[in-house]
């Protein structure tokens, strides 16, 4: 499969499959990235957008 094959399947799968995809595959692959600071500042920056946006919804959406 070619990386754009894989990408659509992925994104096309349900939430509860695309989590096991992030849970699974991310630790086996997680060495090969350790060493690209720009992937590692990219992923933290999606860790960091997603916690604003949980905190924001659940303590903020009533406003």
């Amino acid at each position: 499969m070619r990386f754009e094959e894989i990408k659509a399947a992925i994104v096309n799968l349900e939430a509860r499959d695309q989590k096991r995809v992030v849970l699974e595959v991310l630790p086996e692959i997680w060495p090969n990235l350790v060493g690209d600071e720009a992937c590692l500042k990219f992923l933290r920056q999606l860790v960091d957008e997603e916690s604003v946006r949980s905190y924001q919804e659940e303590h903020m959406d009533h406003l």
